[in-house]
């Protein structure tokens, strides 16, 4: 019973010891590639902003114009049965 309560503390010191030497190894290249990552993953979300939008307007236009032809149409139809 005692060697495992040795074993489990030689393993978690050890374990504490390896693991922020690591760290501090990949933390500044990991911070990088996070950070263009997050840039790209942002630029990308705001470019399909962008495009989401533009089509909203040119299909408001779409629906604006048709609305005024059916109008129009609607307008004929009337005169003629009078």
């Amino acid at each position: 019973m005692v060697t495992k309560k040795i074993a489990f503390k030689s393993s978690v010191a050890s374990d504490a010891y390896t693991g922020p030497i690591i760290r501090s190894r990949s933390k500044g290249i990991t911070q990088n590639k996070s950070k263009k990552k997050a840039h790209l993953e942002v630029m990308s979300i705001l470019m399909a902003k962008i495009m989401a939008e533009a089509t909203m307007v040119e299909m408001e236009r779409k629906i604006n114009h048709l609305i005024k032809v059916v109008e129009e149409q609607d307008h004929e139809v009337t005169t003629l049965r009078e």
